[in-house]
């Protein structure tokens, strides 16, 4: 299979993902009261930072060792014994801590969900090796395929519940069976893909558990410094605040789906063009291709933030009701973080090998964000979590760039297109004017959100067409992508 196949396949399989938990938390907002999705939402914050903090980098290590084992069977069972290992000794350390993370959170009902939260974990650990198993045995579609069928499930493991008017703890039972059901899939095909290495000579290398820590430990490390950047804000306004409080805060400090997924094709669009300039070490090239990536990413994210920021008044309350008017706010200022999210700097920093100064400087964004948002909440209460997030975002990113322009001995005003993003900014600020008018309109939420979008879309698309932001080779980059009967837009 191309690897462009296999890259839109596991792309599809992770876009439904991301899709089925945002329109499950459409669902859940409504069906909860604040203070049970609050809860829930504690259940969901434990889970998923324990899932990723104790991996010891063993996912990631797959990509590298298996391929080149001598004793490809063997190492297989290696990392499935250790992940089932880690899956017992974590959960059962969350269960025993309950008590006290239930008063670090400030919600006593966590010590009662412990059962649950137990399960919750023992679970999900063993899936965070399928990917890497599956994509370093070619085994793509079979991935995509089955991936799909978890995200089916996971949807009907709430919907259905939700439909018989079950209990917010009856909701996560259901969700641990299927993790379990999941799990027993994982281990399936685990044991497949060992026992089909039986018997086959390969002519890899020996690794001892040692050298595999060696590798996979500062990996580890480096992934549980990232994923806990992205829960700073999030523990402290629960260490801060109540469950209703949390519920709030977390369904304004939120990215709608659709903008995620674009922004992470056009990343696949233009980074395998930068590499390829790097190789070649032809600095300039680099510095075109990577004008091209911010033009098309100020292109589409210029809009989308302005658009959203406006329309948040309506579309908040819209999509979670009226419990949530007070996180449109939150919206507002955590939307204001796209506009530093123009560049693919992170992966730019990879691509470079500037792995531990990813490191350094996430570890410093994360120890900022803790600091600011306990300062800033206790100045401007709840509002103060999204404005420290925002500031953090961005000087994360500002870090990044000077170690980009620092390796490519380039100053910060030559990486970015300035007329360029002028215009993109200009457009969407002109284009937000009739949307503002357009509020006070007594019609219904769900027509006047379409119209608000209708025009938008047309006064930006005119503008940026009469502006001229995009050369003809980033327009030629777009409709590569787009279907034949929207090529016209671009």
């Amino acid at each position: 299979m191309k690897f462009s196949a296999q890259l839109l396949l596991t792309t599809l399989s992770k876009s439904t993902t991301h899709i089925s938990i945002f329109v499950l938390s459409i669902i859940l907002s409504r069906y909860f009261t604040k203070d049970d999705y609050g809860t829930y939402l504690h259940i969901q914050l434990i889970t998923n930072l324990s899932v990723w903090a104790f991996l010891l980098g063993i996912p990631h290590g797959i990509y590298y060792f298996l391929p080149k084992s001598e004793n490809q069977r063997a190492y297989v069972m290696t990392v499935m014994g250790l992940i089932s290992s880690i899956a017992i000794i974590v959960s059962g350390i969350i269960a025993w801590t309950s008590d006290g993370l239930s008063n670090f959170l400030s919600n006593p009902r966590i010590s009662d969900l412990t059962p649950v939260l137990f399960c919750m974990i023992l679970f999900q650990i063993p899936l965070t090796v399928f990917e890497p198993l599956m994509i370093s045995t070619k085994r793509v579609k079979e991935f995509a395929a089955t991936q799909l069928l978890f995200n089916a499930l996971f949807f009907c493991a709430v919907a259905i519940p939700v439909m018989f008017d079950c209990s917010m703890v009856e909701i996560l039972w259901w969700l641990a069976a299927v993790y379990a059901f999941n799990s027993a899939v994982v281990f399936y095909f685990a044991l497949t893909i060992a026992f089909s290495f039986r018997g086959k000579q390969t002519q890899g290398e020996a690794f001892s558990l040692a050298q595999q820590i060696r590798y996979t430990l500062p990996i580890g490390l480096s992934m549980n410094v990232m994923e806990l950047s992205r829960y700073v804000d999030k523990v402290v306004v629960s260490n801060q605040s109540n469950a209703e409080d949390y519920a709030v805060y977390t369904r304004g400090a939120m990215e709608i789906p659709v903008i995620g997924i674009i922004a992470n094709t056009l990343d696949n669009l233009m980074m395998p063009k930068f590499i390829e300039a790097y190789k070649n070490k032809n600095i300039d090239e680099i510095l075109d291709i990577w004008h091209g990536a911010i033009r098309l990413m100020a292109a589409f994210i210029y809009p989308s933030c302005l658009f959203l920021i406006f329309t948040a008044p309506l579309l908040i309350p819209a999509i979670f009701s009226d419990k949530y008017a007070s996180s449109v706010i939150i919206f507002q200022i955590y939307t204001l973080g796209l506009l530093s999210r123009i560049s693919t700097f992170d992966i730019i920093m990879r691509a470079i090998g500037r792995t531990k100064a990813i490191l350094w400087i996430t570890l410093f964004s994360v120890i900022v964000n803790l600091i600011l948002t306990y300062w800033f909440m206790s100045l401007w209460g709840l509002m103060g979590a999204p404005i420290a997030t925002v500031i953090t975002m961005l000087a994360m990113r500002i870090g990044y760039l000077k170690a980009i322009t620092g390796y490519f001995d380039i100053s910060l005003n030559a990486v970015f297109p300035w007329a360029s993003l002028g215009k993109s900014l200009l457009a969407s600020v002109v284009s937000a004017i009739p949307v503002f008018y357009m509020l006070s309109w007594n019609i219904n939420v769900w027509i006047l959100l379409l119209s608000m979008g209708v025009a938008f879309s047309a006064i930006y698309l005119v503008l940026i067409r009469v502006l001229d932001s995009l050369t003809e080779r980033d327009k030629s980059s777009v409709r590569d992508v787009l279907p034949s009967r929207l090529k016209w837009v671009v």
